[in-house]
């Protein structure tokens, strides 16, 4: 069984994708990302969140903002982007924009145009 397990997450095309995928219910609870964007992000404003993976803090972040703000998600995996827009999609979220793509190249953001970056744990 374990041998299994371990064979199936190798073929993942990303370890940190499993990763975030088991421990994103725990870290709702001990590590809310609210408590940590809260004071920094406001209904409105535009942000970037660089490295969200599948959206931990993707979709607080678009709460905050609201429906009158945007979030640009972006992940250098694609495989994270893909299930990031799932639920984007069954959520109906429409102000999140997500973006395969390396930090290091944001050409898809216009210049001057973000109030707020969120870099956590990025590389």
């Amino acid at each position: 069984m374990i041998q299994k397990l371990m064979r199936k997450l190798w073929e993942v095309e990303s370890i940190a994708f499993v990763g975030f995928t088991l421990l994103y219910p725990i870290m709702r609870i001990f590590a809310p990302p609210q408590k940590f964007i809260g004071p920094y992000v406001k209904n409105g404003q535009v942000v970037a969140d660089l490295g969200c993976a599948t959206g931990y803090f993707a979709f607080a972040l678009a709460d905050s903002v609201g429906p009158e703000g945007k979030v640009y998600a972006v992940d250098l995996n694609k495989k994270n982007i893909r299930a990031l827009e799932k639920k984007v999609e069954k959520g109906g979220y429409r102000n999140i924009e997500s973006h395969a793509s390396s930090a290091a190249d944001l050409s898809f953001i216009e210049d001057s145009s973000v109030d707020f970056i969120l870099a956590n744990g990025l590389l």
